[in-house]
Parts: structure tokens; sequence; C-alpha cells
């Protein structure tokens, strides 16, 4: 049976220049107003990360310096670090596994080999102060966007959104929420900001082997556990295959 390992999706198109104009007047135009709706995370709570076994914590803002490997919701101009995460434990696993689903044979499933879950942490993290987001998903009416159009292959769209939102007068936002399209149940992911110079957001409390992470949370209903372990939010809630287990 086919496995499949990790590869990152590519920015493959382009909104034109006009498109990127009219995307940062319509911001510049609503945040004065007061129109551009926050989503508050409370300092203390708890966000988690997916990453590689090499990195001890989970402090990373990554400022790629290749647009081939900006993510969905890095700065274009690769000036402003972005750290990625999520409210609960089963979107950081869909976000970093559900790109493992080839394009072409949708409705396949999705094969992972023991080998990559211990190549990999969960981190738990705590928020540092109150944080001020921006809600993609409740903006995108204002701003004449569609939900496809933001989680989509071309990237171009969202980093412009971060380009402008990042750097407005006052620095109001200290990032962007949104859904993940590979597991779309309602909580949110989260694209920090740090500026250079500026400290963290977050604050590592727990970074812990995949083969060994239990999450003690909600869950979706129909899940009566007290708490589910890797393995289990894998298959049993996002429907993947895990082999060598």
């Amino acid at each position: 049976m086919k496995t499949w390992t990790v590869s990152l999706e590519f920015n493959v198109m382009s909104i034109k220049g006009d498109d990127k104009q009219s995307i940062e007047q319509l911001i510049q135009k609503l945040h004065p107003q007061g129109k551009l709706i926050p989503k508050w995370v409370k300092q203390g709570s708890h966000a988690y990360r997916v990453q590689g076994i090499r990195h001890k914590k989970a402090e990373n803002y990554r400022c790629p310096k290749w647009p081939e490997e900006l993510g969905r919701y890095n700065d274009p101009q690769e000036e402003i670090g972005i750290w990625y995460g999520a409210q609960n434990p089963c979107a950081a696993l869909a976000e970093t596994f559900g790109r493992l689903r080839p394009r072409a044979s949708k409705g396949a499933g999705i094969f992972i080999n023991v080998t990559d879950l211990g190549s990999r942490t969960m981190c738990v993290v705590e928020m540092d102060r109150d944080l001020k987001l921006l809600d993609l998903k409740l903006c995108l009416s204002k701003l004449a966007r569609t939900i496809d159009e933001v989680s989509g292959a071309d990237y171009t769209l969202t980093q412009e959104i971060v380009r402008v939102v990042s750097r407005l007068p006052g620095n109001p936002f200290d990032g962007i929420a949104y859904e993940s399209r590979h597991h779309p149940d309602g909580s949110s992911c989260y694209a920090l900001w740090t500026k250079p110079g500026e400290a963290t957001t977050v604050r590592t409390v727990e970074v812990t082997k995949l083969s060994d992470f239990e999450y003690q949370g909600a869950f979706p209903e129909g899940f009566g556990d007290d708490s589910l372990d890797t393995e289990e939010i894998m298959t049993e809630i996002l429907g993947y295959k895990v082999l060598g287990f």
C-alpha cells in the first residue's frame, strides 16, 4: 500500500496588481471605521503546533527568504516572522498531514506511515498576553471575497492581506485567525506575527512526541472518552489511515 510523505503546497498563481490595490484600499478604509472584525485570544490560553522533532521549543516565527517557501499567511515582503498553530490538536494535525492527500485522487484517503509521526512533536504553547487577531472568515464578505479564494492553491491573496494588516498604523492586530481547510470544525488556526525586535507572543509549555501525545479536552459529539492519543485523533476524528502501529 502506498504511503505519502509531507510536501508543502506552493503558490502557483498570482493575483493582479489592481486586485492587490483593491484589497489594500478596502482594508485601509474598513480599519478606521472599526469594521475589521477581531477575534480575541486571552492571555494564558493554550494553542497547539506540530513541528519537526529537531526543534526543542515552539516559538518558531519563520521569515522565509525565498518566495517558493512562503506559506499561505507569510509576509510576501519577507520581513515579518509568522507563527502557525491551532486552537486544538485536531486542527494542528490536520493542517500538517492534510497536505498529504494527493490532488488527483480526492476521496482516496490519507495513508500515513508511523515514521511520519515519529519525526514530529506536538507542542503546547501559552499566550503571553491577550491577542487581537483579524477574524478572516468573518471579514471575507466585507473584503468582497469568498472562502474558496483564501483556501485554494493561490497564496498571494492571503499573503497580501497579511502584508497590509500587519502594517496598519498602531499595529492593531497580532495576527490572523482562520479556519483549517483540511478540517473545518469551527475552531481557529492562527498565523501570529512578530516584527523585527518585538517579543514573541507565545511561550512553550510542553513538547511531546506525537507517538506519546494524549489530548484531554473537548471532542466532537460521539466521542465520550476522557482522552484521545494521536493515533485515535488521526484515525477516528480525521479519518486518516496510520500504517505501522
